[in-house]
């Protein structure tokens, strides 16, 4: 029987109680490393390898995932599954986040079965 690889993700949310939710919870079973802040989500991407990647949708009233997204895409090119985590967003928003280039929106509260099926999915 082969051993999976564990997975690392990278969480930026900008609130900062959610990203400690999100992180506690998938540190249950993965790894995490989560930010508020953009700039140090990338900087930290620089140097560091992950495999998924959970972006909040609004960040701030100018930055929302796919700003994030299309950076993150520009320093490691397509070597990870990224998703959106959002309380709610349109049809016409998921299908722009999906053309963007996410797999997914992922909808608050996360849970492990949920971020499970989702990352199954790809």
């Amino acid at each position: 029987m082969q051993k999976k690889l564990p997975v690392k993700i990278l969480v930026v949310d900008d609130e900062q109680l959610d990203l400690f939710v999100t992180k506690k919870l998938l540190g249950l079973e993965f790894e995490a490393e989560g930010f508020t802040s953009v700039e140090e989500a990338l900087r930290w991407a620089r140097d560091n390898h992950f495999d998924v990647v959970l972006i909040d949708y609004y960040l701030t009233p100018t930055i929302l995932a796919h700003h994030v997204l299309k950076d993150l895409r520009a320093i490691k090119g397509d070597t990870f599954k990224a998703f959106v985590l959002s309380n709610y967003v349109d049809d016409q928003q998921a299908r722009e986040l999906r053309s963007a280039g996410f797999a997914d929106i992922i909808y608050k509260p996360i849970t492990l079965e949920k971020f499970r099926e989702h990352v199954k999915a790809e």
